[in-house]
Protein backbone atom coordinates (compact mmCIF):
# COMPACT_ATOMS: atom_id res chain seq x y z
CA UNK A 1 0.00 0.00 0.00
CA UNK A 2 0.80 3.79 -0.57
CA UNK A 3 1.03 6.04 2.26
CA UNK A 4 -0.64 9.00 2.24
CA UNK A 5 -1.92 11.91 3.78
CA UNK A 6 -4.77 14.18 3.89
CA UNK A 7 -4.59 17.92 4.23
CA UNK A 8 -7.20 19.20 6.31
CA UNK A 9 -8.82 17.51 9.53
CA UNK A 10 -11.73 19.15 9.08
CA UNK A 11 -15.34 17.55 8.46
CA UNK A 12 -14.50 17.24 4.74
CA UNK A 13 -10.93 15.60 5.53
CA UNK A 14 -12.27 13.40 8.15
CA UNK A 15 -14.59 12.16 4.79
CA UNK A 16 -12.15 11.80 2.81
CA UNK A 17 -10.43 9.60 5.10
CA UNK A 18 -14.28 7.04 4.85
CA UNK A 19 -13.89 7.40 1.00
CA UNK A 20 -10.24 6.14 1.35
CA UNK A 21 -11.20 3.20 3.82
CA UNK A 22 -13.94 2.27 1.56
CA UNK A 23 -11.31 2.47 -1.68
CA UNK A 24 -9.30 -0.42 0.69
CA UNK A 25 -12.16 -2.38 0.96
CA UNK A 26 -12.32 -3.19 -2.52
CA UNK A 27 -8.29 -2.97 -3.35
CA UNK A 28 -5.66 -2.22 -0.27
CA UNK A 29 -4.12 0.71 -1.70
CA UNK A 30 -3.68 3.59 0.95
CA UNK A 31 -2.07 3.94 4.40
CA UNK A 32 -3.33 6.87 5.75
CA UNK A 33 -0.39 8.18 7.92
CA UNK A 34 -2.46 10.91 8.99
CA UNK A 35 -3.60 14.73 8.81
CA UNK A 36 -1.78 18.11 8.39
CA UNK A 37 -3.69 21.24 9.46
CA UNK A 38 -2.65 24.38 10.96
CA UNK A 39 -5.29 24.06 13.36
CA UNK A 40 -3.95 21.68 16.46
CA UNK A 41 -7.54 21.89 17.99
CA UNK A 42 -9.45 20.47 15.21
CA UNK A 43 -10.27 16.34 15.93
CA UNK A 44 -10.24 18.57 19.62
CA UNK A 45 -13.86 15.99 21.17
CA UNK A 46 -14.11 14.43 17.58
CA UNK A 47 -14.20 10.90 17.32
CA UNK A 48 -11.50 9.84 14.82
CA UNK A 49 -9.49 6.97 13.97
CA UNK A 50 -6.20 9.24 12.74
CA UNK A 51 -4.55 11.93 14.01
CA UNK A 52 -2.70 15.61 13.28
CA UNK A 53 0.66 14.62 12.25
CA UNK A 54 2.13 18.75 11.40
CA UNK A 55 0.86 21.88 10.61
CA UNK A 56 0.23 22.75 6.32
CA UNK A 57 2.03 26.19 6.19
CA UNK A 58 5.55 24.50 7.81
CA UNK A 59 4.98 20.78 6.12
CA UNK A 60 7.78 19.67 4.44
CA UNK A 61 6.37 16.84 2.02
CA UNK A 62 7.71 13.60 2.31
CA UNK A 63 9.27 11.34 -0.37
CA UNK A 64 7.09 8.15 -1.47
CA UNK A 65 3.82 9.49 0.51
CA UNK A 66 0.84 11.10 -1.58
CA UNK A 67 -1.22 13.47 -0.30
CA UNK A 68 -4.85 13.82 -0.70
CA UNK A 69 -7.15 17.10 -0.53
CA UNK A 70 -9.30 16.75 2.70
CA UNK A 71 -10.65 20.94 2.08
CA UNK A 72 -13.91 22.24 0.16
CA UNK A 73 -13.54 25.67 0.38
CA UNK A 74 -12.27 26.79 -2.59
CA UNK A 75 -10.24 30.00 -1.71
CA UNK A 76 -8.13 28.04 0.65
CA UNK A 77 -7.76 25.58 -1.93
CA UNK A 78 -6.46 27.23 -3.41
CA UNK A 79 -3.68 28.64 -1.72
CA UNK A 80 -2.92 25.50 -0.20
CA UNK A 81 -2.75 22.91 -2.57
CA UNK A 82 -0.39 25.09 -5.40
CA UNK A 83 2.02 25.73 -1.99
CA UNK A 84 1.98 22.04 -1.55
CA UNK A 85 2.69 21.19 -5.16
CA UNK A 86 5.38 23.58 -5.31
CA UNK A 87 7.33 22.29 -2.32
CA UNK A 88 7.07 18.63 -4.11
CA UNK A 89 4.04 17.48 -2.49
CA UNK A 90 1.83 14.77 -5.16
CA UNK A 91 -1.59 14.72 -4.50
CA UNK A 92 -3.55 11.46 -5.50
CA UNK A 93 -7.36 11.45 -6.76
CA UNK A 94 -9.57 9.94 -4.29
CA UNK A 95 -12.38 8.54 -6.49
CA UNK A 96 -15.05 6.71 -4.40
CA UNK A 97 -15.77 3.38 -5.61
CA UNK A 98 -19.27 3.96 -6.65
CA UNK A 99 -18.96 7.02 -8.48
CA UNK A 100 -19.31 6.37 -12.32
CA UNK A 101 -17.04 7.82 -14.59
CA UNK A 102 -17.98 8.47 -18.76
CA UNK A 103 -15.72 11.44 -19.67
CA UNK A 104 -13.37 10.89 -22.78
CA UNK A 105 -11.08 13.65 -20.91
CA UNK A 106 -8.45 13.47 -18.51
CA UNK A 107 -8.99 14.27 -14.55
CA UNK A 108 -7.35 17.05 -12.93
CA UNK A 109 -5.02 16.87 -10.51
CA UNK A 110 -6.10 16.17 -6.69
CA UNK A 111 -10.00 15.14 -7.66
CA UNK A 112 -12.10 14.21 -4.41
CA UNK A 113 -15.22 12.39 -5.50
CA UNK A 114 -18.08 11.58 -3.04
CA UNK A 115 -20.24 8.68 -3.17
CA UNK A 116 -22.59 8.18 -5.97
CA UNK A 117 -21.22 10.96 -8.03
CA UNK A 118 -21.09 10.75 -11.91
CA UNK A 119 -19.09 12.95 -14.38
CA UNK A 120 -20.95 12.36 -17.69
CA UNK A 121 -19.61 12.23 -21.32
CA UNK A 122 -18.09 15.11 -22.81
CA UNK A 123 -16.64 16.62 -19.15
CA UNK A 124 -13.41 18.16 -18.44
CA UNK A 125 -12.01 18.79 -14.64
CA UNK A 126 -9.84 21.06 -13.12
CA UNK A 127 -7.70 20.28 -10.34
CA UNK A 128 -8.79 20.08 -6.51
CA UNK A 129 -12.33 19.92 -7.86
CA UNK A 130 -14.45 18.29 -5.02
CA UNK A 131 -17.33 16.62 -6.13
CA UNK A 132 -19.99 15.51 -3.05
CA UNK A 133 -22.62 12.79 -4.34
CA UNK A 134 -23.65 15.17 -7.31
CA UNK A 135 -23.78 14.47 -11.08
CA UNK A 136 -22.12 16.40 -13.74
CA UNK A 137 -24.07 16.41 -16.84
CA UNK A 138 -23.18 16.10 -20.74
CA UNK A 139 -20.29 17.79 -21.20
CA UNK A 140 -19.83 20.34 -18.29
CA UNK A 141 -16.93 22.29 -17.50
CA UNK A 142 -15.50 22.50 -13.82
CA UNK A 143 -12.40 24.70 -13.56
CA UNK A 144 -9.56 24.61 -10.75
CA UNK A 145 -10.98 24.41 -6.98
CA UNK A 146 -14.41 24.43 -7.86
CA UNK A 147 -16.50 22.58 -5.08
CA UNK A 148 -19.89 21.20 -6.10
CA UNK A 149 -21.65 20.13 -2.85
CA UNK A 150 -24.02 16.97 -2.60
CA UNK A 151 -27.27 16.71 -4.40
CA UNK A 152 -27.01 19.27 -7.10
CA UNK A 153 -28.27 19.63 -10.41
CA UNK A 154 -25.12 20.58 -12.68
CA UNK A 155 -26.81 19.91 -16.47
CA UNK A 156 -25.31 19.81 -20.00
CA UNK A 157 -22.93 22.29 -20.91
CA UNK A 158 -22.65 24.17 -17.79
CA UNK A 159 -19.59 25.57 -16.93
CA UNK A 160 -18.19 26.47 -13.75
CA UNK A 161 -15.68 29.03 -13.42
CA UNK A 162 -12.13 28.75 -10.84
CA UNK A 163 -12.95 29.06 -7.48
CA UNK A 164 -16.69 28.69 -7.67
CA UNK A 165 -18.61 27.17 -4.82
CA UNK A 166 -22.16 25.51 -5.37
CA UNK A 167 -24.26 24.26 -2.39
CA UNK A 168 -26.25 21.65 -1.91
CA UNK A 169 -29.42 21.14 -3.96
CA UNK A 170 -28.97 23.92 -6.20
CA UNK A 171 -29.81 23.60 -10.18
CA UNK A 172 -28.13 25.08 -13.00
CA UNK A 173 -29.93 25.48 -16.52
CA UNK A 174 -28.23 24.15 -19.39
CA UNK A 175 -25.22 25.69 -21.02
CA UNK A 176 -24.97 28.69 -18.54
CA UNK A 177 -22.07 29.95 -16.69
CA UNK A 178 -20.98 30.21 -12.92
CA UNK A 179 -18.28 32.90 -12.76
CA UNK A 180 -14.77 32.74 -11.30
CA UNK A 181 -15.30 33.03 -7.25
CA UNK A 182 -18.85 32.61 -7.42
CA UNK A 183 -20.61 31.03 -4.83
CA UNK A 184 -24.19 29.74 -5.48
CA UNK A 185 -26.60 29.00 -2.36
CA UNK A 186 -28.34 26.19 -1.09
CA UNK A 187 -30.86 25.46 -3.01
CA UNK A 188 -30.76 27.86 -5.43
CA UNK A 189 -32.12 27.79 -8.93
CA UNK A 190 -30.05 29.35 -11.76
CA UNK A 191 -31.95 30.35 -15.33
CA UNK A 192 -29.18 33.12 -16.32
CA UNK A 193 -24.77 33.40 -16.13
CA UNK A 194 -23.44 33.88 -12.86
CA UNK A 195 -21.27 37.22 -12.51
CA UNK A 196 -17.89 36.52 -11.31
CA UNK A 197 -17.10 37.11 -7.55
CA UNK A 198 -20.94 37.43 -6.83
CA UNK A 199 -23.24 35.00 -4.24
CA UNK A 200 -26.62 34.59 -5.92
CA UNK A 201 -29.25 32.64 -3.49
CA UNK A 202 -32.96 31.74 -4.37
CA UNK A 203 -35.38 30.41 -6.92
CA UNK A 204 -34.77 31.85 -9.77
CA UNK A 205 -31.51 32.72 -8.20
CA UNK A 206 -30.68 36.06 -7.54
CA UNK A 207 -27.38 38.21 -6.50
CA UNK A 208 -27.52 38.99 -3.20
CA UNK A 209 -24.02 40.45 -2.77
CA UNK A 210 -20.94 41.08 -4.89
Amino acid sequence: MTDIIIVGAGGCGREVADWIEDINKIQETWNILGFIDDNKDALKNVPCRYGIIDCITDHVPLKDVRYAMGIANPAVKSQIGPMLVSKGAVFASIIHPSTRIYSEFGLGTGLVTYPNSKIATGCRIGDFVTLQSTILGHDAKVEDYVTVSSSCGITGGVKLGKGCFIGDHACISVGLEVGENAYVGIGSVVIRNVPKDSKVFGNPARVFEK
